[in-house]
This record gives structure tokens, sequence and C-alpha cells, in this order.
């Protein structure tokens, strides 16, 4: 199947407009070869002269002969390569609405001499389904404010085509920062795009449309003609095919220069950046126990990359574990810096109510995953972040019980949530443990605090661990970042989604799994199958005096001794983007 040439950016519509000099031949071929010059879509204005002028009008006469009747545009439409390309329309009545009708069109065009023309933009409305076009030229900012307002009753989002025909336009009246004015005015309420109408023999017809790209726009419309020599009707602005071909090949390419994702490296700016980032030296030798001072470092390109940039802030006025030798490289492994764990729970859940407290062996869950935190070398202090909901209360209640400290905040914005109860403790390294984890492992998350101090990390997890047992960490810094810049905090509890988009902005890692560990399979809580395997997995644990020292051996053997268990959850464990669009499609 043929790629969709509308997956670019930047559409690139080839107008028609009335090059076809009135015959209907030169309409179809026209327009074919700017579909195979690469067009992404092409235009026509179906009219009829009544539609659009007084009989006395000067030129009635000329659009008269002009104009196409309703079998002739049939016999047009028919005849295009319509596979390759979208086919939009301008049109000026009830006439030319209905012939676009008849034949299917992908969007409609209204003239700026129709943009206060109620009974065209209410007829026209009809057909929000399709792509639609305002073009602006000449237009006060009331009128097309009073055109948008009647399609965004019906739901349609149009594009404002900015630009006018002069016959030709000359391109000192091109204005193009009137695109600005209107995405600061209307804002997302519109898509926008520039039509051309510079001379056709002109280089600015060119250099104008690439410049407009910078613009972010969704179309650039370009007037097309079968010969300029020829000098015939529509031709002052219009190219050839040939010169059109060349000119969406330049646009293809200007558009690789804008990049597909502002915030990722290429290859290539990943080894630059991997070649000359400096970090952190010792400058002369220290002593075991001494706060780090910015006098004790300086920067520096190392001769491998066995830690991450970080800023002095992470480092300085933090006490050294031991002793550091003159120009060695520090990393966070070498400083005591505490570490928070953060249970973020609620009793609310679609699957599976009140999961949290549910009881295993005359125990709560919430109570088993407090045990297993507590069973960890590394963890200074362990907090319940729940939410203002009366049932959650019922959570402070147990965690006051077993001496874990809790915070009760947002429901919707959970980073929030945990920016807020990390607060509690004058500590850096703040895990992150979801109450559906009950059995995470503590030996495993120990070793993940140790890999993420010692390169340097904002972000690390142990996601190729089972699910249900893995956990992550982020800098207590990050946590106040993604605050600042995610840009819906009501969605935050796939925080860590935002991160996998833009896994180049941060110090990300994955902790490094022994091969027997690793598994696609899960045991997260989520439904009621899930109880009934975490209950029938820690029973045999309580059986074999690991009620709560059971290690990932066990689950492993448990999880293959089920494999054929449909509850047991196929999960990815290669990389962080396809966990975190995993754990977005089963969250609550």
């Amino acid at each position: 199947m043929e790629k969709n040439k509308l997956n670019y950016k930047t559409k690139v519509i080839a107008e028609i407009a009335n090059s076809h000099q009135g015959d209907v031949y030169n309409a179809i071929k026209l327009a074919n070869l700017s579909i195979m010059a690469g067009a992404d879509a092409v235009k026509f204005q179906i009219y009829t002269a009544d539609e659009l002028l007084h009989k006395n009008h000067k030129r009635y006469e000329h659009f008269n002969n002009q104009s196409f009747n309703p079998k002739e545009w049939d016999q047009i439409f028919k005849s295009l390569k319509r596979k390759k390309a979208k086919i939009y329309c301008d049109v000026f009545g009830e006439e030319s609405y209905k012939i676009a009708i008849s034949n299917k069109v992908d969007g409609f065009k209204i003239h700026s001499s129709d943009l206060i023309n109620r009974k065209l933009l209410e007829l026209v409305s009809r057909e929000n389904k399709k792509e639609f076009f305002l073009s602006t030229g000449g237009s006060t900012v009331n009128e097309i404010l009073y055109a948008v307002s009647i399609l965004k009753k019906n739901n349609i989002k149009p594009t404002l085509m900015h630009g006018y025909q002069s016959y030709p336009t000359n391109f000192n009246d091109t204005n193009l920062n009137r695109i600005k004015y209107f995405k600061k005015f209307f804002l997302n309420t519109c898509s926008y795009g520039y039509q051309d109408h510079i001379s056709g023999g002109d280089e600015m017809n060119f250099i104008a449309s690439f410049v407009a790209m910078a613009l972010d726009l969704k179309f650039i419309e370009k007037h097309v003609t079968l010969s300029r020599a020829k000098k015939g009707i529509d031709y002052y602005s219009s190219i050839e095919p040939a010169k059109l071909k060349n000119f969406i090949l330049k646009i293809r390419k200007i558009e690789k220069i804008f990049g597909n994702n502002i915030l990722t490296f290429s290859k290539n700016e990943k080894k630059y950046r991997k070649d000359v980032k400096k970090i952190w030296f010792i400058e002369k030798k220290l002593e075991g126990k001494q706060k780090l001072k910015i006098k004790h470092l300086s920067m520096k390109r190392p001769p491998d990359n066995k830690t991450s940039p970080t800023f002095i802030e992470n480092l300085v006025n933090y006490t050294s574990i031991d002793t550091i030798d003159a120009q060695e490289s520090i990393d966070r492994s070498k400083l005591k810096i505490g570490v928070t764990a953060i249970i973020v729970a609620r009793l609310k859940s679609k699957r599976l109510h009140n999961k949290a407290i549910k009881k295993i062996n005359n125990e709560t869950l919430i109570e088993h995953l407090f045990k297993r935190l507590k069973s960890s070398k590394i963890i200074d202090d362990i907090v319940l972040a729940t939410t203002n909901r009366p049932e959650d209360f019922k959570l402070c209640n147990i965690a006051k019980k077993n001496n874990i400290h809790f915070f009760r905040g947002d429901e919707k914005n959970v980073l929030k949530r945990m920016k807020e109860a990390s607060d509690l403790f004058n500590n850096d390294i703040i895990i992150r443990v979801t109450g559906d984890d009950v059995l995470i492992d503590p030996n495993y998350l120990d070793k993940l605090v140790i890999f993420h101090k010692s390169k340097n990390l904002d972000y690390s997890s142990n996601k190729k661990l089972p699910g249900g047992t893995e956990v992550e960490i982020f800098n207590k810094s990050l946590l106040n970042l993604l605050l600042k810049i995610i840009p819906n905090t009501d969605q935050t509890e796939y925080l860590t989604y935002y991160i996998s988009r833009n896994t180049d902005q941060f110090n990300v890692g994955s902790l490094p799994v022994k091969k027997k560990h690793c598994s696609n399979k899960s045991l997260t809580l989520d439904t009621s199958n899930d109880f009934f395997y975490i209950k029938k997995f820690l029973n045999k644990m309580k059986l074999k005096n690991k009620k709560y020292s059971y290690d990932m051996d066990d689950v492993i053997n448990f999880l293959n001794h089920n494999k054929k268990k449909k509850n047991i959850i196929s999960r990815p464990v290669e990389n962080i983007d396809s966990n975190l669009r995993w754990e977005k499609l089963n969250e609550k």
C-alpha cells in the first residue's frame, strides 16, 4: 500500500483556479500532472457566474465562459488520480456546493469574498468531517472571526489561508507577520496556511513559501499552469508541473531541517554530546567524610563515559563516604545522599475496588508492601502519598499503625502529590512505588539506587523485572522540573510517559538485570485474577517460611509455573518507551 503523502507535516496544495482556460481536458491534465509532481492535494474553483457576480458586472461573461457545467465536473473528477492526493474545492454558492458534494471532495475552501456569507457558511458546515479552509486576503479580523465562529458551532476547525491574488502579488505585500498575529489571536481554534501569489517567474515565489514554513504551517498553496509562456488566464502567479515538482522536493528537504521532534537529538548530535560534555573531577585529594565544596571540583572532558554530566548542585554540600583521590571523577555513589520511598496509592479503582486493603495472610496488601520496603538496606524514609478523598483516610490509618509517614494531596496531579510528599524529608533521591506493585524486590531496589547514583542519573528504573516487582527513581530536582514543564499536570499519573517521549533531555538509565530475572510477565495488582495469583504466590512463600524474604528467583519460578494463565499479562521490557506505553494502557 502506497504511503499517504499527507503524512508530511506541511501539505502542498496545487491550485488549478482558472488555469484550465475553460477546457475540461486541460483541467484533468493539469491536476494529474500536479499530483504526479508530488502535490498532496489539488484544488479547483467550482462556481457559476451567477454565484460570483451580478449580471451587470463587467466580468460576468468571462466567468460564464470559464465555468464548467455539472456533467463536465463529473468528467473531471472521475479522471483524477484521487488515491494519490486529496481533492479540495472552492465553493461560491449552493450550486457549486452540490457539485462538490456529489463528487465526494475531501474539503472546502471559502473565498475571502464569502467570509460573511452566513448562508454559504452554514450550508457547507453540514459536511463537518471534511477539511475546511478560509481565505483571509483583504479581510478584517472581525470578518474572519465571524466565519470561524459559525464553523466552530459545527465542530469545525478551519485552516486560515493567508494571501491574496494581485495578478501577481508584489512580494513586498506578502506580510507573513499577519500569520503570526492570527496565531496569537485565534490560537488553536484554527490551523494556518499560506497561499502564494507572487509571480511564478520571480525567485521570491519559492523563497516566500520556504520562509513561511518557519511559522509552522499546515498547508502551502501554489498556483499551477500547463504553460507560463502562453500567458493564459491565471498564469501570473502560477508555476508549471515540472517546477512544482522541484518546489515540493525542496519543501521536503526544508522539513527535515526543522526536524520531527524538537527535544530529540540525532545520532550525530548524541555523538557530539558524548564527545564534548564535561563531568566533574576532584581537584585535590579529599579525605573521607568531608562536605564537598565548589572549590574541590573542576570540569573536564572524561576519558570514558562511565557517568553522566550533572549539575554541581547535585554534588556540593553532600558528605563524601570515603576518601576520593585527586583527578578522580565524582559521582553521587561516593556521597551520602538521603533516599525516600514514596508509595503512591488510593482506594478508588475501576477494576478492583479497595485493592490496597484486601487481605492475604491476615494483613492488607499495602502492609505487605510496607514490610517489603522496610527490608531495604538503603531507604532512609518511607511515606505513603494518597489523596484527599474520604475513603483514603483508611490508608492513612494503616500507615500510622505501621509507623509509616503519610501525605494526602491532589488526586489527579500525582506529580504534585509526590513532590509535596517528598518535602516531608530532606532527601534528594525519590523512589516511586505504586500501590499496585506489592511484590517489589528490595534487593533489586537497592541495586537500582546504587546504579542511579553511580551514573549521575535523573531517572532510572528496573522495568526489565516482572511487573509488580519493579520501581522507579527520580531526583527531587527532576520532580521540580517536571512540575514546571509538563503541559497537563492533571495527567501526571503518567509522568514517566513524558520522560519516555523526551529521553534525550534527561540522564535516563535502566538497571542491568540478570537474564534469568528478566520477564515480560506481570504480577501487578489490577484485577480479581491478579489478586488470586498474588494470593497463591504469597501463600506459597508463607509455607516456605519466606513470608517477607522471598527473592526474584521465587517470583520467576512462580511465573514460569503459571505461564499458561491468561491473567499473567505480557509486558514489553526492552526500553523505557514500550514500558511506559504499557503503563498508560493498563492504568486504572
